[in-house]
Order: C-alpha cells, then structure tokens, then sequence
C-alpha cells in the first residue's frame, strides 16, 4: 500500500472518529444547557422535544417491540439482498475503509477462521454495524433467532433501529462468528462477559497504532480473522434515523437510497475482508462486482 493511499485512508477514518466525537460534544452541551437552564426554559424544551420526537420517531418509538413475523420477515429480506443491489452500490458513498493488521496470525475457531464482533445493544455504532454484518455474513452463512431492537433513547443518535446478536446464533461452512453483546439497551445492565482472549484482542487491536488514541477501547470491535479491523461503525447512524426496522430492511434492498450505500457499501467491505481470510471461497460471491468493489475498502 503506498504511502498516499495509506494517508487517505487515515483521513477517511479520522474524518468519521471526528463526526462520532461531535455527536457524542453536541449531546453533551444540550445535556448542559438543560440542566443549567431556567425552570420554565426546561419545561419548554422538553415539551418541544417531546412533540417533535413524538412525530419524527412515530415509527420506531410507537412499534414497540417486534413482532415474531416482523423479525422473520426482516431477516429473510437482509439474507437475500438482491446481487444486483450490492453489485451496484460497490464500495458505497462515505464508508469508511476497514483497517488492515498487516502480518499477525490469523485468528480461527473449530478450524475455520473467525470473526469476533463486540458490541452493547445500547451503543447506536453498533446498533449502524449490525445490519451491514448481517446482510453480508448471509452470504456465507445463515442467523437464527436474531431479534429486532432499539439503541438506547438516552445517547447519542438516540432509538437508532437495529439487530441485536444476543441469543442468537450463526452457521457457516466457511467462518465462525463469535458475537458479545456486553451490555443490554441500558449500558450499566450486563449481558455476555467477554473471555481473557477476547479481552485480550480488544486490548491490542483496539488501540494504537491500529486506531488513534483517541478511538481507543471503541465499539463496535470487528476483529476479521485478525486481518482486517472495524472500530466503530463504518457510516452514520444518522442514516437510520425515524426509519422502522422494516423501513430499514426494504431501503437496504434499494440502491437508490442512503441506506443502501451505507448498510451495502460497508456489507460489501465486510465481504471482501471476509473472502481475504476464507481463500475467496465461495467463489460465487468472492468473485463478484460487490467483494471486488469492497476490497477497494480494506
């Protein structure tokens, strides 16, 4: 990799870090603001809040929980993602590129290379991740018993629509995915306990050099099979934003939307990383427009 491309793509990643740590200021000044703010100033802001969430975010915070046929019926459309779509998004406008490790032992589980996500149900990175690693984990493999959730109300890009890996599982002739969800929709709630090796990987791989110190100890934490790294989500939350988990879902499906070029662009990404450590197998999909589009993101 030259040195040009390699700057690009430091710019690249710093360009979203920057964008994730002025959400995460601006949400902490108008926490601020409020709490330093005049009695009948609260009341007003929380009133306006209130009205404009209530009809901004109809379809999300007004679903409630999904039901057992919304859930079936979202995954089923994020495993058959049409070649055509993916194919046509390619790399995706404003993704950000995986960060490669560069000559450290591939990571494998039951002979298989694997692929270790770490993440929070809470965390709306995460909650971004999610949907791009499922569409493109489908494509070598098959989830069960995912479940449709929202990021926590309460942080930055608040009730952002998404999957969470908690309890479910995945099959696959080709990797094994290893998900931790350490923590539910309320961060302080614990619910899977990472072990010493994979503690371990978030403490070397989520750090400097491979990430600025800033980044450090960020999630989500992707480790492909030690060979490529996603800390923190490849695109905005901000791009699911009021959208029902089914809105998501058909939008991912249309290449004309920032969905799409989002949740596909890093899909495809993830699919090129993925057919890196896999010796471009299956062949159907490593060698299609979409993985030869994504590795122009690794």
């Amino acid at each position: 990799m030259g040195k040009a491309e390699r700057i690009r793509r430091m710019n690249a990643r710093e360009k979203i870090a920057a964008q994730q740590v002025a959400a995460r200021r601006a949400e902490a000044r108008r926490r601020m603001f409020i709490a330093s703010g005049s009695v009948l100033g609260v009341l007003v802001i929380v009133i306006a809040l209130i009205v404009i969430k209530a009809a901004s975010n109809n379809s999300a915070a007004a679903s409630g929980p999904a039901s057992g046929s919304t859930t079936a019926s979202v995954t089923r459309q994020l495993a058959t993602v049409p070649a055509a779509t993916l194919d046509s998004i390619g790399k995706g406008a404003g993704v950000n590129p995986l960060i490669p490790t560069t000559g450290q032992p591939q990571l494998t589980s039951g002979g298989k290379p694997e692929i270790l996500y770490m993440g929070g149900e809470y965390c709306p990175y995460c909650a971004a991740e999610r949907w791009a690693m499922v569409v493109a984990l489908s494509r070598f493999g098959t989830f069960s018993n995912l479940h449709l959730i929202h990021s926590s109300g309460t942080d930055v890009y608040p009730n952002t629509p998404t999957l969470s890996f908690y309890k479910s599982s995945y099959t696959s002739q080709y990797v094994q995915l290893t998900s931790v969800e350490m923590n539910g929709a309320k961060q302080n709630v614990t619910l899977q306990k990472p072990t010493a090796a994979e503690s371990a990987l978030l403490s070397k791989y989520d750090a400097p050099p491979y990430v600025q110190s800033s980044s450090a100890g960020a999630i989500p934490f992707v480790d492909i099979g030690n060979q490529y790294l996603d800390v923190g989500a490849q695109y905005l939350p901000s791009t699911l934003a009021n959208l029902s988990w089914a809105q998501v879902a058909a939008q991912i499906r249309d290449p004309s939307t920032p969905v799409a070029e989002g949740v596909d662009g890093t899909a495809n990404a993830i699919t090129a990383a993925i057919c890196k450590i896999t010796n471009n197998a299956p062949a159907a999909v490593c060698n299609s427009a979409a993985a030869k589009a994504g590795a122009g993101s690794l």
